[in-house]
């Protein structure tokens, strides 16, 4: 409803919105009952009071009425209230790490619970980082909307305290950028994938991932296997480009690092990547991309899903820059969250699979590509959901 009140054309009648707020309480009351914690009604009543409305009551104080961006302001507060409800109760269930019978009904629900335990992992924006999206675009448009970088700054000191965003960084300088070029691993590097794949699967993120994986019967129950598992899907070498004459790619890297084919960037959905070669001055953000969904404008910095249009440097001496036009990634999450998910959506999903992730409705698509007989992964990301037809009516018609 909010959604259908942020895009509506026009503007309704002051009788209209007040007729229309006092139904909300009702509601809140119903799902409410008796339980009123402070931390829930505080918030509401305070964006009743914003608006010019006696929560108590459930009327309006004065003579000034409320208008169409009070009520879109309070609709937020009041979902974003009750989003951290459910949130943090989600979370205290998925804590105990055994799949439940309904985890198990499907992807989506397991997905689901992957979302809540990242959450004590998860960087919080504000706090851990901050974006500056700035301007947005068509994807169609090159021009660039953002004068500065995307990230305003990201505290280190975060990243230190969290194992595997450490591990990860390190894997990051291991990879030839141009698909076609073999790639040829060193000891160290052997090691560094070695403490990556260790760190994260002492997550409980990983764990379970691996006990969901196992009970589908998708995965050995032995953490040993699972390890050699990872190791394979995600790190196995194979040939991106038929004609080369070694291996010159892996899941990996072209998810989480990024390629480039025939002057085109492919991959590269991982946001500490991105804000690491911001920081070396490879990468240019060049604005946000307008999402499918109207009454989403998506221009939300907080938002952990971001669509962003962007120039990397080829790598060359030579000072150029080649256009991903466009790129959706998420933002501030682990990378033990972003390797669960793909490896689980790999195993158990399709090549695309709409879900809900945490409060984001995506589209998780993952492909693979067949060399020497062996499916390996190809790619894997999430992507904007178009709405849907009943959403188009429901919208249309508000």
């Amino acid at each position: 409803k909010w959604r259908a009140v942020k895009s509506k054309k026009g503007s309704p009648t002051a009788e209209q919105l007040a007729a229309y707020i006092k139904t909300i309480k009702p509601q809140i009351d119903g799902i409410l009952g008796k339980n009123r914690p402070a931390k829930v009604i505080d918030p509401i009543a305070k964006a009743y009071s914003a608006m010019g409305w006696d929560w108590g009551h459930n009327k309006q104080k004065g003579e000034k009425a409320a208008t169409k961006e009070d009520l879109v302001k309070m609709l937020e507060t009041l979902g974003k209230t009750f989003y951290d409800i459910e949130r943090q109760a989600r979370q205290k269930i998925a804590e105990a790490l055994e799949p439940t019978e309904h985890d198990l009904e499907n992807l989506d629900n397991g997905v689901d619970k992957l979302w809540e335990l990242d959450a004590k992992n998860r960087m919080k924006p504000g706090v851990d980082y901050e974006l500056d999206l700035q301007k947005g675009k068509r994807s169609r448009e090159t021009a660039d909307k953002a004068s500065r970088p995307l990230f305003k700054w990201v505290k280190k000191e975060s990243i230190e305290a969290r194992p595997t965003y450490k591990a990860f960084l390190a894997l990051l300088d291991n990879y030839e950028r141009a698909v076609g070029v073999p790639e040829v691993e060193t000891a160290q590097e052997k090691k560094e994938i070695r403490t990556f794949l260790a760190v994260c699967l002492q997550t409980n993120v990983m764990k379970y991932a691996h006990k969901w994986l196992a009970a589908k019967g998708k995965v050995s129950k032995d953490p040993k296997d699972f390890f050699l598992l990872l190791q394979k899907l995600w790190f196995g070498m194979y040939k991106r480009d038929p004609r080369a004459k070694r291996p010159d790619s892996s899941g990996f890297e072209h998810v989480f690092v990024g390629e480039e084919r025939n002057g085109k960037i492919v991959g590269c959905h991982n946001w500490l990547q991105l804000w690491r070669e911001e920081q070396l001055g490879n990468m240019n953000y060049m604005g946000y991309i307008y999402p499918y969904r109207p009454g989403m404008t998506r221009n939300d910095n907080e938002s952990h899903l971001q669509t962003i249009q962007f120039e990397w440097k080829d790598g060359k001496d030579d000072n150029t820059f080649e256009l991903k036009p466009v790129s959706t990634s998420w933002v501030g999450v682990s990378p033990e969250f972003e390797l669960a998910l793909y490896t689980m959506v790999f195993l158990a999903g399709k090549e695309e699979n709409v879900m809900d992730v945490g409060p984001y409705m995506v589209n998780i698509k993952c492909f693979t590509i067949r060399r020497d007989r062996v499916n390996f992964l190809s790619t894997s990301f999430p992507e904007d959901v178009p709405p849907n037809e009943k959403e188009r009516t429901y919208q249309s018609s508000y």
